[in-house]
C-alpha cells in the first residue's frame, strides 16, 4: 500500500464532504461532537431508567443535582452487581445519605 493512498481525502472517513465544500472548521467539529455527545447521553438515560425502573425526568434531576452523565450510572450498575448496585442508586436517589456516600465512594462527584 502506498503512502499517497493512505493519505488520500477520500480514503479518510472523518471527512464526510462533497466535492467543492470547504473543509470543517473547528467549531464544527466541535458542534457535532456535542451533539452526538447529548445524542449517547440521552440514549444512556432511557437505558438507566429502564434498568432502575424510574421516569427518565427522575433520573435526570438526579444526574443534574449530582453533576453526574448517565454513563457514570451505567458504568456503576455493569461494573458490578447488578441488582445490588442498581438498588445502591435507588436509594440514594431517595435521599439515603449512606447509598449516596457508596456512590460518592464509587464515582467521586461529592
Amino acid at each position: 500500500m502506498k503512502l499517497k493512498d493512505l493519505l488520500s481525502e477520500s480514503s479518510l472517513k472523518v471527512l464526510d464532504r462533497k466535492f467543492g465544500e470547504p473543509l470543517p472548521t473547528l467549531a464544527d467539529t466541535t458542534r457535532a461532537y456535542k451533539l452526538k455527545q447529548e445524542e449517547l447521553n440521552e440514549n444512556d438515560l432511557s437505558k438507566v431508567s429502564s434498568i432502575l425502573g424510574k421516569s427518565s425526568s427522575d433520573v435526570d434531576k438526579f444526574l443534574k443535582k449530582h453533576k453526574l452523565d448517565a454513563d457514570d450510572l451505567l458504568d456503576v450498575i455493569e461494573a458490578g452487581d447488578r441488582r445490588r448496585s442498581s438498588l445502591m442508586i435507588m436509594a440514594a436517589m431517595g435521599g439515603n445519605s449512606r447509598a449516596l456516600r457508596k456512590l460518592d465512594d464509587l464515582l467521586g462527584f461529592l
